[in-house]
């Protein structure tokens, strides 16, 4: 980010690229060579192989995010073929009707579990596949703190930008129309809004959100600021009015000043890891509360004979050396990841609900911790510089995913990402917390 003429080893960039029928030719020989390992058998019969094939297929899904991003960014992007174009307007009326308070829950001190043991070897198990920085699983106690139950949203990180006086957008905005800065005193909102922005201006941006407090009440000035931006969408931009609720995609370090501008901070990666364990245990004691009065709630509990679904018992190959699934991935429930939208989702009617792994509206969560080595770490012998090449202080880990992430990725307790703290195009948001 600080100098892109600086790039990490790759392979030697060529003078011409070869036609895109040649590369299509070679992707075609590629894809019939992964499919033919499964044809054989290989894929599972041969440990190594399995893992090789895990390996590129996880390392693909996270490069077709990034890709995505990429795009998101380009006024050439067309819409995903055959994914219907949201009722944007329709859905901003009801993040208004059901939008809550955003509490702050305590967090009890307790001790979290985190990564996963997967030996690198020919032998396997192949069962549960984890990269270098996810091993090996261990222990660690994280003291006693208040989080928020959701994240920032686009609204707040406005009101942050308008009162401070910033004038750096995010990178997932933009600016649809011509002002006399930053403070939206002039210009008029671009054709594209189709008279919506106005009359959101009016109803959103004067403070009628239930139970919220999150706007500057009567402030028009606020409401001109607001007026003049957009969210970029792969339908094209929307005016930003039309996703107040939805979360904010930034920086870290946009976000931590927002933050602290709130009266908080953004959480480290074992205070992040907590609060998931926690809104698990949440998750779990409002069941067992419903069940015992509703037999058989959802097809998820034991009653009366009914069976759970998944099953309690699980096939010999559910479990590997020991490994238990169920303690490996979250229940990700009604979290926007893996496609679910084609972009963010309100959040702002779940704020009396803390927001577990995966559950920022379609976001990855930004963390206060750097990547950096940890009791036990060892370079992957298929990919050695897969995360060692990052431990440079310059880049924060982020947990869950986003609404593009693969959901096999985005559940995995252990799986850990990374962006540079200043680097403004990743999909990722950050929630308040604070000491008690």
């Amino acid at each position: 980010v600080d100098n892109p003429a600086q790039c990490h080893a790759h392979s030697e960039v060529p003078d011409e690229w070869p036609p895109v029928e040649e590369i299509l030719q070679y992707q075609d020989r590629v894809h019939e060579r992964v499919a033919s390992f499964y044809k054989t058998g290989q894929a599972y019969d041969d440990a190594w192989t399995g893992r090789v094939l895990w390996l590129g297929y996880e390392h693909e899904a996270m490069h077709l995010e990034t890709l995505l991003y990429m795009l998101l960014q380009s006024d050439k992007t067309l819409p995903p073929t055959g994914v219907p174009r949201p009722a944007f307007e329709q859905l901003a009326d009801e993040a208004d009707r059901d939008a809550v308070e955003n509490q702050w829950f305590e967090i009890p001190a307790q001790t979290v579990k985190i990564g996963l043991d997967d030996p690198e070897r020919a032998a396997g198990p192949v069962r549960h596949f984890g990269w270098d920085v996810e091993k090996p699983a261990r222990e660690e106690t994280v003291k006693a703190f208040q989080a928020k139950a959701r994240p920032i949203t686009n609204e707040e990180y406005a009101k942050y930008l308008f009162e401070m006086g910033k004038d750096q957008l995010p990178a997932s905005w933009s600016n649809s129309g011509p002002t006399d800065g930053m403070n939206g005193k002039t210009g008029e909102v671009n054709a594209h809004t189709n008279g919506h922005a106005n009359g959101h201006a009016n109803g959103h941006a004067n403070g009628h959100i239930n139970g919220t407090s999150t706007h500057t009440n009567g402030h028009s000035g606020f409401s001109a600021f607001l007026a003049h931006l957009s969210l970029r969408t792969f339908h094209g931009p929307i005016p930003l009015l039309l996703a107040l609720h939805h979360p904010v995609s930034a920086s870290y370090d946009e976000l931590a000043g927002c933050a602290a501008y709130m009266g908080g901070r953004i959480p480290t990666e074992l205070e992040a890891q907590s609060i998931y364990s926690h809104a698990e245990n949440l998750r779990k004691q409002a069941l067992q509360t419903l069940g015992a009065n509703i037999p058989a709630v959802n097809a998820h509990l034991i009653n009366e004979g009914v069976q759970e679904s998944p099953p309690s018992h699980r096939c010999e190959k559910g479990q590997a050396d020991g490994l238990d699934t169920e303690a490996l991935f979250a229940e990700l429930g009604d979290s926007n990841v893996g496609f679910k939208h084609w972009g963010t989702v309100s959040v702002t009617q779940d704020g009396n609900k803390l927001a577990g792994q995966g559950g920022m509206g379609g976001l990855w969560e930004w963390t206060s911790s750097t990547l950096e080595r940890h009791e036990g770490y060892e370079p992957m012998k298929l990919y050695p510089a897969y995360s060692s090449d990052f431990f440079d202080g310059k880049h924060n880990i982020m947990l869950g995913g986003s609404w593009a992430t693969l959901a096999r990725i985005a559940g995995r307790r252990s799986f850990v990402n990374w962006y540079q703290r200043n680097y403004p195009y990743a999909w990722a948001t950050a929630r308040l917390v604070k000491d008690i």
